[in-house]
């Protein structure tokens, strides 16, 4: 029962991180709402997605999500380019405008402090964990 209240204490915490972060942005930002910040956290974690795959994410039609796309791009926060794929289809991308505004960098410090603290056994426990974690989740 540890377990699994450590695992629900943590994801609350993650939760909570992405919620303050999302606040903590707007503050400023008069021309990007928190929905559009939430569309941009989206593309971004997404990886790069057509618009086809973010309307579908997001569970809206692809009309909406072109609107949504087109307010971005000219807000200056996201760009489309063609897939090197397939040049039929276009990519969204976010711009450096994006990452000056957004980019949580706090990833990064996190795995870092982490790696210090822990002893190269742990980090491989650790690595194997995260891998059962991913792996659990469903896949975008």
């Amino acid at each position: 029962m540890r377990f699994k209240k450590a695992v629900s204490k943590f994801y609350k915490k993650i939760k909570l991180n992405i919620l303050k972060n999302i606040f903590n942005n707007m503050e400023g930002e008069s021309e990007v709402s928190s929905l559009d910040y939430f569309c941009l956290e989206c593309i971004y974690l997404m990886d790069c997605p057509t618009i086809s795959q973010f309307a579908a994410f997001m569970d809206i039609s692809s009309p909406n999500a072109t609107y949504k796309v087109k307010q971005l791009i000219n807000k200056g926060y996201i760009t489309k380019e063609k897939s090197e794929n397939d040049g039929r289809e276009y990519r969204l991308v976010p711009t450096q405008k994006f990452f000056d505004h957004f980019e949580n960098k706090d990833d990064y410090v996190v795995a870092n402090e982490l790696k210090q603290n822990m002893t190269k056994k742990e980090c491989k426990k650790m690595d194997k964990i995260m891998k059962i974690l991913n792996d659990q989740i469903e896949e975008v």
